[in-house]
């Protein structure tokens, strides 16, 4: 039977004098995210009420950063800006489609900060 060995205290105790990790070694996490604006044309405030419930509802969502109400006299919509990572953009894309088909995507930017 091997005897009984007390544990080392966490955080404390006589080991005080080890050398600990360097402060320096944490690596930054890419912030590698894109920007894609959508926008949502409608002929009337009610078709577009829906189409954005509709892209709320759906998987894309969570990833609605910003809506902007737009005007133009005879027609109403919806700017929507999607922040997504750009693994999920063919993802975003295509539920896009599946979901409100009318939509009107712009290009794609690099988010800053």
């Amino acid at each position: 039977m091997a005897p009984i060995q007390p544990a080392r205290a966490f955080g404390g105790g006589a080991d005080r004098n080890e050398p600990r990790a360097p402060r320096n070694n944490v690596i930054p996490f890419p912030s590698s995210r894109v920007l894609l604006p959508v926008t949502l044309d409608c002929a009337n405030a009610a078709s577009t009420r829906e189409r954005l419930a509709a892209l709320l509802h759906s998987a894309l969502g969570a990833y609605v950063a910003h809506t902007q109400a737009v005007h133009d006299g005879t027609r109403v919509g919806v700017r929507v800006q999607l922040d997504i990572s750009p693994d999920d953009l063919d993802f975003a894309i295509h539920t896009l489609i599946a979901t409100v088909p009318e939509a009107m995507v712009g290009h794609v930017k690099r988010r800053t900060a």
